[in-house]
């Protein structure tokens, strides 16, 4: 699909700004960072969301290619960015042993690239409802796949279980997905209002606070959980809202969305290692550096997306995963037969 809509391009940037707030250096002194931390669940939900949501439209039209388009889209973008970190941790770590485990099939080599795995398992289970005319079960695979991942985490503790976290974060596309593509099937957004958005999204805040606090006396570590069941209401209602406001695709931060808000989630942690290393030797410290800090970093990481994509466009759309060459407008083609004349 070429339409864009633009507020969901505008919340997307504003998700991945986020995550790298919250994943800067010198985030735990800052407790406002820790709160952004609880209420800024949504944003993951939100990501495979807007997959689901602009997969079926794709998928709709044309359901062959739209499987095997956005399969080999992941593939190149988990592929490269995984061998880019490994190199990365190679070059400033001086080894990869602690990444050789099975554990790295299942998360990618550094600590965020679970995300791409975790879309490649939601895709093949979405290609397996569809392709053997199943989808009439989605919602009932959403509602299970919600309940397995609670029940592995953070509610483990309270059924005496104890899985590994990373298979709740594995789960987590699969239902996320299937919603965005429900909603995108059966129009949604159309039925539902913007007061109903931001009740979803004022009581998914009100749970996911109670939660925190319930769980926080069996697990001192509940902040930091990726899902809790009121991030569910929450990261909807932000979809929902997303979808009911009219933001034009040529506002910046729409552009911003659709343009760096994917290389800004997959670098981000290069930059703040650098830019730790960097501080950590000088005599920069204190209050209002920790502050400022994550501010700054987050201007370095976006400046240097936007330089990279102005003077370096092969080198951008690579770390993208993009290695097809670009498209030339009619505009461009008309200068170039003119200049053979």
């Amino acid at each position: 699909m070429n339409q864009r809509n633009g507020s969901i391009d505008v919340f997307r940037f504003l998700g991945a700004c986020l995550v790298f707030l919250c994943h800067s250096i010198y985030s735990e002194y800052r407790p406002t960072l820790s709160l952004l931390g609880v209420l800024g669940r949504w944003v993951v939900p939100f990501f495979f969301m807007v997959a689901g949501y602009y997969f079926q439209k794709s998928y709709a039209v044309r359901p062959v290619q739209a499987f095997t388009k956005t399969i080999r889209n992941l593939l190149f973008v988990t592929l490269f960015v995984n061998l880019f970190y490994l190199l990365f941790t190679l070059l400033t770590e001086g080894t990869i042993k602690p990444l050789i485990t099975y554990f790295t099939l299942l998360t990618g080599v550094y600590f965020h690239l679970w995300f791409l795995t975790s879309m490649m398992l939601g895709y093949l289970a979405l290609w397996f409802l569809l392709h053997f005319k199943l989808d009439k079960l989605l919602p009932f695979v959403v509602v299970v796949s919600l309940l397995i991942i609670l029940i592995f985490i953070p509610y483990n503790s309270l059924l005496g279980l104890g899985p590994h976290p990373i298979y709740a974060r594995s789960l987590l596309s699969v239902p996320f997905l299937c919603i965005g593509f429900l909603i995108s099937k059966h129009a949604l957004d159309r039925h539902v209002s913007r007061l109903t958005a931001y009740i979803l999204i004022a009581l998914g805040i009100g749970l996911q606070l109670v939660e925190v606090s319930f769980l926080s006396s069996f697990m001192p570590s509940a902040a930091k959980v990726n899902f809790l069941a009121g991030t569910l209401p929450l990261s909807v209602g932000i979809f929902l809202l997303s979808l009911r406001l009219s933001i034009s695709p040529e506002y910046p931060l729409s552009y911003y969305g659709r343009r760096y808000s994917l290389p800004l989630y997959l670098y981000h942690p290069v930059v703040n290692l650098v830019f730790h290393r960097i501080f950590a030797k000088s005599i920069v410290t204190g209050g209002f550096f920790h502050l400022m800090s994550p501010l700054i970093g987050l201007g370095i990481c976006m400046l240097l997306m936007v330089v990279l994509d102005k003077y370096a466009p092969a080198v951008f759309r690579a770390l993208c995963g993009d290695f097809s060459r670009p498209k030339v407008s009619v505009e461009e083609k008309s200068a170039r037969v003119s200049s053979t004349q």
